[in-house]
C-alpha cells in the first residue's frame, strides 16, 4: 500500500512542477501577446497611411499602369512566404499555416520561402515540396526593420528580374485573443483602392515629384511595412495561441491535480484502515 502512495506523491510532485512551468509561460505569453497588440495596432495605422499614399499615387499616374500591378504572366511559378514560429507549445497554430499553405501550393512549380523554425523544418523534412528556399537573407522573425526593408527590397528585385508569377504571404490573421485564422495576401503586384474625397473632383492633389516617381520612391517603404505588419500579426496570433495553451494545460494539470489528491487521500484512508484492523486483530489475538 505504501509503494501505492509513494507512486501517487510523486505524479503529484511532476504534475505541480509541469504546471509551475505552464503557468510561467502563459505569463510570458501574456505579456508578449500585450506588447504585439501594442506594435500591431501602431503598425497598422502607419500602413494605411503609407497604402493610401500609394494609392493616390497609382490613381493619379498619367502614365501607362505600372508592371507593379500586373503578374509575370511568363513565368509559372508563385513564391509563397509562409510565416510560422521558432518555438512549439502553442497549440495547433503552426499545424493550421501548414494546411492552409499546402492547399494553395503547387509543390512542384511553387517556390516556398518559410519564415520561422518551424516552417523552414517542416518544409524541408516533406519530399513533395521541391524549391524550398533557405538561404534568403535574414528574413526571419527578428522584427528589425533594417532587416525588414533589405529583404523587402530583395524581393521586389526578384519580381522585377520575373523569377517568380508574383509573390504571397501566408500568415495568421488575428481576429480576437480567441480566434485567429490562416489567410495571405499578396505583396507583388498590388492591386490598391482609393477612394477619391469630395473635393478631388475640383481640386486633385498636387504632387512632387510625379505620380510614377512616387511609387517607385516609396515602395520598398511599402513592402516593407506590408511585410512588418504580416510578421507583427502573425506573432501576436502566436502568442495568443501560445496563451490560451498554457491556460488549457493549466485548466487540465488542475483536473488531474484534484483526482490525484482524491486518489491518494483514499489509498492513505485505506493504509490507516489497514493498519488500525492489523493492530485490533492482534490484540485479539492475544487475548
Amino acid at each position: 500500500m505504501s509503494l501505492g502512495l509513494n507512486k501517487t506523491k510523486r505524479r503529484i510532485l511532476s504534475v505541480r512542477s509541469t504546471q509551475k512551468i505552464t503557468k510561467a509561460m502563459g505569463m510570458v505569453a501574456t505579456v508578449k501577446l500585450k506588447r504585439f497588440k501594442d506594435g500591431f495596432e501602431q503598425e497598422s495605422a502607419y500602413r494605411a497611411s503609407l497604402t493610401r499614399a500609394m494609392a493616390a499615387a497609382f490613381h493619379y499616374d498619367k502614365l501607362t499602369a505600372s508592371h507593379y500591378g500586373m503578374e509575370n504572366e511568363e513565368v509559372e511559378g508563385i513564391l509563397y512566404l509562409v510565416i510560422t514560429s521558432n518555438l512549439g507549445l502553442c497549440a495547433g497554430y503552426n499545424n493550421e499555416v501548414f494546411r492552409y499553405a499546402e492547399s494553395l501550393i503547387d509543390p512542384e512549380i511553387d517556390t516556398i520561402l518559410p519564415i520561422g523554425e518551424k516552417g523552414r523544418a517542416h518544409f524541408l523534412r516533406d519530399p513533395r515540396f521541391k524549391h524550398v528556399l533557405t538561404d534568403e537573407e535574414n528574413l526571419d522573425l527578428s522584427m528589425e526593420p533594417r532587416l525588414i526593408n533589405r529583404a523587402a527590397l530583395h524581393l521586389k528585385n526578384a519580381f522585377n528580374q520575373k523569377k517568380y508569377r508574383k509573390i504571397v504571404i501566408i500568415y495568421t490573421r488575428y481576429v480576437n485573443s480567441l480566434r485567429f485564422v490562416p489567410d495571405q495576401k499578396t505583396l507583388l503586384p498590388f492591386s490598391l483602392e482609393y477612394e477619391k474625397e469630395p473635393y478631388e473632383e475640383y481640386c486633385p492633389p498636387l504632387f512632387e515629384p510625379s505620380p510614377r516617381e512616387l511609387i517607385h520612391s516609396l515602395m520598398p517603404q511599402y513592402l516593407g511595412a506590408v511585410l512588418y505588419d504580416a510578421l507583427t500579426e502573425s506573432q501576436l496570433s502566436e502568442q495568443a495561441s501560445r496563451r490560451t495553451a498554457m491556460d488549457n494545460a493549466n485548466d487540465n494539470a488542475d483536473e488531474i491535480l484534484n483526482q490525484l489528491t482524491i486518489e491518494y487521500n483514499k489509498a492513505r484512508q485505506a493504509a490507516i484502515t489497514q493498519e488500525i484492523t492489523e493492530v485490533v486483530g492482534g490484540a485479539n489475538g492475544k487475548k
